[in-house]
């Protein structure tokens, strides 16, 4: 009986502290917007990209470490500097999450974070005209969209978006002025490799959420450019390299290599191997639309073609052969420049195209 009583108190006990804690965390999350001000009110928004860690192509995937900078006015966190002594006050780490846990923040949510944060830390400053100064620093994943059309010669947007999910844009709305573009940044050194920071780009858009209310969002977008002069020798040398095999078999007589189609299916087979070497290497070069894909793809075309070609002069009785003995000749003369030349430039039209 005693233990059946002592069992029902405790249960009874921790439900109480459950619901102080839910109603605690509800009564944060639903704290009123400061009194005092106009609606809506203005939040600035700044964002600097300390570094990017890894790029994910083919998943979508960015790692970031970022610096989340949001300065709005609280009349109700005004002092009097003469009474304090100070005109600002600074808190840092747990002692800025206990001030902000009791004071109300925007909520400002990033929406493509796919992780919880690796790292994070937060600082919070108060003046003594009620304006609010909090900075967020954190590495987490971000899903970003990437587009290959362009590779090895693309650039890249990873775009985060701010949302404050708990206002709309009748109550918060986001602003920059030109001290908030100043303090943006992007890290010039990437720890990722093979790509350079080139700028950092803001862009406002309206939307409709919950009961049709309009929101504001804030797309941050990093742009960076991939260093092109690193793919080239491993992409493009191996690629002609297999492809030259084309020109043993239009220049080449038949009495010096004989059949030429073991020849041509060694080339498709090692043109095979390559693809997959580029998809280990380079993930998305190959399983994305990129110019090195379709060139790839064009090249298994052409060693057929080459190869049919040669078959048909060497061993087809194609109309005037006989009676006109030096055609075959003349035939092989212009197919040994315009084949070779006619692929060659698609593959550079492929390219120059991806970067207009």
């Amino acid at each position: 009986m005693t233990a059946r009583f002592v069992r029902a108190l405790g249960l009874l006990l921790l439900s109480g502290w459950l619901g102080i804690a839910g109603s605690a965390r509800a009564e944060e999350t639903a704290r009123p917007l400061p009194s005092g001000i106009h609606l809506p009110l203005p939040v600035h928004f700044s964002m600097r990209v300390l570094s990017l860690s890894r790029l994910s192509e083919t998943a979508g995937e960015a790692s970031m470490m970022v610096e989340i900078t949001e300065r709005w006015a609280d009349p109700g966190q005004a002092f009097d500097p003469k009474v304090t002594g100070f005109g600002r006050f600074d808190h840092v780490g747990a002692d800025a999450e206990a001030k902000l846990a009791g004071m109300w923040t925007p909520g400002t949510e990033i929406e493509n974070q796919i992780s919880e944060p690796r790292s994070a830390s937060v600082s919070l400053s108060l003046r003594s005209d009620g304006t609010v100064t909090r900075i967020r620093r954190l590495d987490a994943d971000f899903r970003v969209d990437v587009d290959m059309t362009t590779f090895p010669f693309d650039r890249q947007k990873l775009t985060l978006s701010f949302v404050t999910p708990r206002h709309s844009a009748d109550e918060v709305i986001f602003v920059m002025n030109d001290i908030d573009r100043e303090l943006s940044s992007v890290a010039r050194e990437l720890s990722a490799t093979n790509w350079t920071a080139r700028s950092l780009q803001f862009v406002m858009e309206r939307f409709h959420g919950w009961n049709a209310k309009p929101f504001v969002r804030i797309k941050a977008a990093t742009v960076i450019e991939r260093q092109w002069p690193y793919y080239l020798l491993p992409i493009f040398i191996p690629f002609v390299a297999v492809l030259s095999v084309s020109l043993f078999i239009l220049w080449a007589p038949e009495k010096l290599l004989g059949d030429k189609a073991p020849m041509t299916y060694s080339a498709l087979l090692a043109l095979a191997a390559l693809s997959f070497t580029y998809e280990s290497s380079f993930p998305g070069s190959i399983s994305m639309n990129s110019p090195v894909a379709f060139m790839v793809s064009l090249g298994y075309f052409y060693l057929v073609f080459v190869l049919l070609l040669n078959i048909i002069l060497v061993y087809s009785n194609f109309p005037g052969k006989l009676r006109y003995p030096h055609l075959e000749a003349a035939i092989r003369d212009n197919i040994r420049y315009s084949v070779p030349t006619s692929f060659v430039l698609i593959c550079i039209c492929s390219v120059a195209r991806s970067l207009l």
